[in-house]
């Protein structure tokens, strides 16, 4: 039951990751909250506001509204050009007893090898297959890379993985 391919990760799928994880986290869901409470003070006491409070709502509501995805824009972009892992091609290889992933780039204290029940949920988007390792940490398969063995790859992850760790599977 073997099953091994390659996916070559980009700056567009390693942001949507980092969109996706930061505007799920507490602190994105905070900046919406926050930016929200601002425009609906801005708007009910607009005729009260002076023009340089004016100003700075909108300055409030622009920053926390755009600051997260473009400070995580630069910082995918960062991560992406200093990480020589994500130059080449990572290779999947999903075997009866784990998970390998191989780089043709030698890394220091890197993890390629994941037992299955290490594995803490995999999550499917509309784009990527998310495998937890943690929390937080996650190896990324974009979909749009793995058309021809997405039902296989499905397959086995419902069979090595507990039905709870999964979602958006079925």
């Amino acid at each position: 039951m073997n099953l091994k391919f390659d996916v070559k990760m980009t700056a567009k799928d390693l942001y949507k990751y980092n969109l996706r994880n930061a505007y799920t986290g507490m602190q994105g869901i905070l900046s919406i909250l926050f930016a929200i409470l601002v425009i609906f003070v801005f708007i009910w006491k607009f005729d009260a506001l002076t023009l340089v409070y004016k100003l700075l709502f909108i300055a409030l509501a622009v920053a926390f509204l755009v600051y997260i995805p473009i400070s995580l824009y630069l910082r995918t972009k960062h991560v992406m050009a200093n990480t020589p892992v994500f130059k080449e091609p990572l290779t999947f290889i999903f075997e009866d007893e784990q998970i390998r992933i191989e780089s043709p780039v030698e890394v220091e204290d890197a993890q390629g090898v994941l037992p299955w029940e290490d594995v803490y949920r995999v999550t499917k988007t509309s784009s990527q297959i998310l495998i937890y390792t943690n929390r937080v940490s996650a190896y990324i398969i974009p979909r749009d890379q793995i058309t021809d063995v997405e039902p296989q790859l499905i397959e086995i992850l419902k069979a090595k993985v507990e039905d709870f760790k999964l979602r958006g599977i079925k």
